[in-house]
């Protein structure tokens, strides 16, 4: 028998076997030809995903730095708004100049200053969340659709913090002056007071307007909407709604709530300097001083808190740790990112 005969004996009593290799190799090449598809699609949809995200971590990060710059020029108009509201250099002129009842004008004073330094520990922790809010709002809208929200609307929309800076900030100095000629009516300008009868006062403040209805963090969404929310579908009717939502959430009390006291915190580090400078760390016959314990008038902490409030020292650096706080980013993350 021949060798061709042989082969073809070979292949004819094995036909079945061939057949089956060549179906399971065939099979087996489909199957990698579609594994390799699958793999680039995956690997095609990541990079997508990756450039989007990196894309939209970008927009974000712009509107941010944006809402900072912002901040920063609002609170200059924002602090002369104050100062225009709370007139303590009236005052101080008058007493300078010995005319009227100078007890009733010291008074006056301690009233206007603490006032002072709770418009402008409210007022910059409102204003920043409103600014953050908002242009986190108009940015979510715009990643979406960069037609969706035109310059006329977004400066509409945007106008929405000067309703607070003229009417918001006369509408709540008034309320704390309210508040604090309560709190310190039956405080005597001779009193000697340590650091923490200071931080009572800051504490029994912030109390008293949590508990009221009326307070700025309760009635925070009007105190920048001053108009009736519309039921109207059109962009700028829900950018206005969301924004109301978001004011009147528990998120944005909590953290407000959070920053004020952090507010009022500094302020009394750094009145602290004030009652600690000069002493020091030992008596004279050798003991411990306990700087919490220092003493000082009522009459003589006075000036130094509105010169705190008078040199920026509190505004500024309020101002700074506000716009890196960690919860009010991770809110406007939120914001960005839900709408």
């Amino acid at each position: 028998m021949s060798v061709f005969s042989k082969f073809k004996s070979f292949l004819g009593r094995h036909r079945n076997k061939f057949y089956l290799s060549g179906l399971i190799i065939t099979g087996s090449l489909l199957a990698l030809k579609y594994a390799q598809k699958q793999l680039r699609g995956c690997h095609e949809k990541e990079a997508k995903e990756f450039i989007e995200r990196n894309r939209k971590l970008s927009h974000f990060d712009s509107i941010n730095r944006t809402c900072n710059q912002t901040a920063l020029n609002l609170s200059s108009t924002l602090l002369e708004n104050i100062c225009t509201t709370i007139d303590i250099d009236k005052t101080v002129n008058s007493l300078n100049q010995n005319s009227g009842n100078k007890l009733e004008m010291w008074n006056t004073l301690k009233v206007q200053v603490f006032m002072k330094a709770g418009t402008i520990i409210y007022s910059l922790v409102m204003l920043v969340i409103t600014i953050k809010l908002q242009l986190n709002i108009v940015g979510s809208y715009l990643y979406k659709d960069p037609t969706s929200v035109s310059a006329i609307l977004q400066e509409k929309y945007l106008s929405l913090c000067q309703n607070f800076l003229n009417e918001g900030i006369e509408k709540l100095a008034n309320m704390l002056k309210l508040k604090f000629d309560n709190i310190l009516s039956g405080v005597d300008l001779k009193k000697e007071m340590i650091i923490s009868d200071i931080q009572t006062i800051f504490w029994s403040i912030q109390a008293s307007l949590n508990s009221d209805m009326d307070g700025p963090i309760n009635q925070f969404k009007n105190y920048v909407i001053n108009t009736k929310l519309s039921e109207s579908s059109d962009i700028y009717s829900n950018m206005l709604r969301d924004t109301a939502d978001l004011l009147e959430s528990e998120e944005v009390t909590s953290l407000a709530t959070h920053l004020i006291n952090c507010g009022f915190t500094l302020l009394v580090d750094q009145l602290f300097e004030f009652f600690v400078t000069g002493v020091s760390e030992t008596s004279d016959t050798g003991n411990f001083v306990n700087h919490s314990q220092i003493k000082k008038p009522l009459a003589k902490i006075i000036p130094v808190l509105n010169r705190l409030l008078s040199k920026q020292a509190l505004p500024q650096n309020l101002l700074q740790d506000i716009l890196v706080s960690d919860r009010l980013q991770a809110l406007c993350a939120n914001v960005y990112e839900s709408l």
